[in-house]
């Protein structure tokens, strides 16, 4: 659990150093053109309609075979094989028949031509049967994605439930 902790910490402290150390004129681009804007978005795509058919081979393939995955039980996984693994063993127990509805807020920061941050806010897994999202089914994730030869992938994923700020 402490391991766990430690790399979210640090994985919040990378994100954070490395969107704070952008630079240029405050877009984000760095170097990056539209087409990486719109692979991004693909690669995202390609992660829902592989949830959608419940593919954890599928799901894992956006990533890269080093990646590593923080889940949002703040579970470590490291590597595409192992992703792939746990999130069939996901689709195929406690996830099975769930939906996912994108993002209502989604943000990319370019910090190198082949560096990106994104962060996508309010991501919504449906239960079967539901209609609506639960304030409590909300979440906010992180993935940072690196450009090889010429083809964008996830190295780092982190996935957190969005809560309520304490009373």
């Amino acid at each position: 659990m402490r391991k766990t902790v430690y790399l979210a910490v640090a994985l919040a402290a990378l994100t954070s150093a490395a969107v704070t150390a952008c630079s240029g004129d405050g877009s984000g681009s760095g170097g990056a053109d539209a087409g990486d804007e719109a692979a991004l978005a693909d690669l995202e795509q390609r992660q829902w309609h592989a949830w959608e058919r419940a593919d954890g081979r599928g799901f894992a393939a956006t990533f890269t075979e080093d990646a590593d995955f923080v889940a949002v039980t703040g579970e470590h996984i490291h590597g595409r094989r192992a992703i792939a693994e746990s999130m069939q063993q996901g689709f195929d127990t406690f996830m099975a028949g769930t939906r996912v509805r994108p993002a209502q807020d989604r943000r990319v920061r370019f910090l190198s031509p082949d560096l990106a941050i994104v962060i996508s806010s309010g991501v919504c897994v449906l239960r079967p049967g539901a209609t609506e999202c639960r304030p409590q089914d909300l979440s906010i994730q992180t993935r940072t994605a690196i450009k090889r030869d010429g083809h964008w992938l996830f190295t780092a994923f982190h996935n957190g439930r969005i809560s309520p700020p304490p009373a």
